[in-house]
């Protein structure tokens, strides 16, 4: 009997030792954190105070590909050849409507307040009347667009220069000025060109110049 009491005993401790050899090779791992969350918003980082930054966007411009490069004229010297231009029937030296060629409509070069230039003229009237002259460079086709009306007084007279934006402006000539030198850019021979400025090719949707899309096309009819 004592034997068997004996026996049991030992089954039993050695059960129990086994239970806790195994449940002391278990590793315990630390519960995990929730996810880290991701940034939102701007692309930008904090600043050097810890404050989020944003970033603004650029205003649309009208930037060229590629800027028409002048060189002034010494005095005296001859003026740009526009032997070309008058081959294909552009009118030079006289007044007349720069008009957008291709969109049936009368949209005409005009001065508007305060020296704004853009394709708002629907008539012949002294903001509409423009004059295309030589411009004193050496490259061929290069041209400044005098409007004649602002040209009565006395003095260096306006000239339209081109600008960043899309609006043209008038301001007062300034020989060799890069931003009042237009290049005439013949398309084909009907007396088609386009007109290209310091700051790219002028392009025209709906009676305003445009930054893109619209028509390049121009042409010249007497005032």
């Amino acid at each position: 009997m004592r034997s068997i009491i004996t026996g049991a005993v030992a089954l039993a401790s050695a059960m129990a030792l086994s239970a806790c050899s195994d449940a002391g090779s278990t590793p315990v791992s630390a519960p995990s954190g929730p996810p880290s969350a991701a940034p939102i918003g701007s692309s930008a980082g904090p600043d050097a105070t810890g404050a989020a930054t944003t970033t603004t966007a650029a205003v649309p411009s009208r930037t060229p590909t590629t800027k028409a490069t002048t060189t002034p004229a010494e005095p005296g010297s001859a003026t740009s050849d526009l032997s070309e231009l008058r081959r294909i029937g552009v009118t030079l030296g006289a007044g007349v409507l720069i008009d957008v060629a291709d969109d049936g409509l009368d949209r005409y070069l005009a001065v508007g307040k305060n020296g704004v230039v853009d394709f708002t003229g629907t008539s012949a009237t002294d903001a509409t009347m423009m004059s295309l002259e030589a411009a004193p460079v050496s490259q061929k086709n290069r041209v400044v667009i005098k409007p004649p009306f602002y040209d009565e007084d006395l003095g260096a007279g306006s000239c339209v220069a081109d600008t960043s934006g899309t609006a043209l402006k008038l301001e007062t000539c300034v020989a060799g000025r890069a931003s009042q030198i237009w290049t005439i850019v013949p398309a084909g021979d009907s007396g088609q060109f386009e007109l290209q400025g310091r700051f790219g090719v002028i392009s025209v949707d709906n009676g305003k110049i445009t930054s893109s899309g619209g028509y390049t096309g121009l042409q010249t009819k007497r005032f």
